[in-house]
């Protein structure tokens, strides 16, 4: 190799390595995640996909110049590794192979994105990269409703957007839909309260992103983004308390929570039908739940594999047809995480997402609880609202949604593994 050349792949390296690149990089793919409904309306989704390729080779460049430092071990979920495993064996029984393929490639690429991510910046870092693209993404929302609802007065349905800001409601905003707004809406109000907490963001900023994700999360008037507001703030107390007790009565406490956890998610599910008479949800929660139920019905013949992955819905293919022509109505998904990848991936995939989620909720929530930095508190919130929200909606699988569940588990098993007992070579 000539002198020149030598020079030229160390700048290269030093470049791919650098602090400013891994948080620009971490910004951007977090920032086009969430923004997956509103480039995809602006570009097309070959547009889309060819931005997402782009971010994987970024990202391959950065972990490749970063290998001397990284630490690997426990850092790599294994419960991560095979979901998408799975996922991936599936397109062989799969029922729509061609829409398998890029489903299983896009799912691999923001698992790729999410590790790269969690692997070069550490929890405050990621913390502020959500924070800033879900403070420019709902900025934009609430400046487009302006736009439509109040200047022009006019829908924008290219974008999804149907005006009714000066109705008070519902808002969409970019995300497409008011729950997808919503979920965004709450998963910017728990990093904007950590970033507030942790006083890494000016005090008038956090102020003024709280109160835009308040807003926005009350223009969607849905009751499933209210239900899971509801939630998130018993878990914030829960978690508040907890760290507020010492080691000893902390374990009792923790045992105590989990059978609670257990017992009322059970109870819940036995009687959803009466809770949600109970709560008072009305139609949508209906439509939702008549969704759920034909869903229910057209799992695979052979339960256990599923009818291969395809992320989003196939209109066109079985079983997805059948389930549409049943409730009159064309859906994008199951509108329930846990009954699409039961669906498409059958028992066992559902068996290893919910370990996935599982042990994501674990290890963060025992992080969390356990240790002084408040900025730790955020890994867990972020999980319990993208593992609550998946009972409503299906955009834990994709994207957004996916990119952060995946950095959340890495951050908790880079921080609770039982490999970092194993000894070290």
């Amino acid at each position: 190799m000539r002198a020149a050349d030598f020079d030229a792949a160390s700048r290269a390296a030093r470049f791919l390595s650098s602090a400013p690149l891994a948080a620009a990089f971490a910004s951007i793919s977090i920032g086009t995640a969430f923004a997956e409904h509103l480039i995809s309306r602006l570009i097309g989704p070959a547009g889309f996909t060819a931005m997402v390729v782009g971010l994987v080779a970024i990202g391959a460049g950065i972990l490749i110049a970063r290998l001397p430092i990284i630490e690997w071990r426990g850092l790599l979920p294994i419960s991560v590794l095979l979901f998408l495993g799975w996922s991936a064996v599936s397109v062989v029984w799969s029922i729509a192979p061609l829409a398998t393929i890029p489903a299983i490639g896009e799912q691999l690429s923001w698992a790729f994105l999410a590790i790269v991510i969690a692997l070069t910046r550490d929890t405050i870092q990621i913390v502020r990269a959500t924070g800033g693209a879900l403070r420019l993404l709902l900025g934009a929302s609430l400046a487009l409703e302006i736009l439509s609802g109040v200047l022009i007065d006019a829908p924008l349905p290219f974008l999804g957007i149907s005006g009714n800001l000066a109705l008070g409601g519902p808002l969409e905003g970019v995300f497409g839909s008011r729950s997808a707004l919503g979920v965004a809406a709450l998963l910017g109000l728990v990093t904007f309260v950590v970033e507030w907490r942790t006083r890494s963001v000016r005090h008038g900023m956090t102020i003024g992103s709280i109160a835009l994700a308040v807003g926005l999360a009350l223009g969607t008037r849905s009751p499933t983004v209210a239900l899971l507001a509801m939630v998130i703030g018993i878990a914030s107390a829960v978690l508040y308390a907890l760290r507020q007790l010492r080691p000893e009565p902390r374990r009792v406490w923790q045992f105590a929570l989990l059978v609670t956890v257990l017992s009322g998610g059970l109870l819940g599910y036995v009687f959803r039908a009466e809770v949600f008479r109970l709560l008072g949800l009305g139609a949508e929660i209906e439509q939702r739940y008549a969704l759920w139920q034909e869903t229910t019905h057209r799992l695979a013949p052979n339960g256990l594999n599923g009818w291969g992955w395809t992320g989003g819905w196939v209109a066109d293919a079985v079983p997805f047809r059948l389930i549409d022509q049943a409730v009159g109505r064309t859906n994008p998904s199951a509108l329930n995480a846990y009954l699409d990848v039961a669906l498409q991936l059958g028992l066992v995939g559902l068996a290893l997402f919910l370990v996935l989620g599982g042990l994501a909720l674990f290890r963060t929530w025992m992080i969390a609880a356990n240790r002084r930095s408040v900025v730790h508190v955020w890994a867990a919130l972020i999980v319990v609202t993208l593992l609550v929200s998946g009972a409503a909606e299906s955009s834990l699988l994709t994207s957004g949604g996916w990119l952060l569940l995946v950095v959340c588990a890495v951050l908790g098993a880079g921080g609770l593994s039982w490999r970092h007992k194993l000894p070290q070579r």
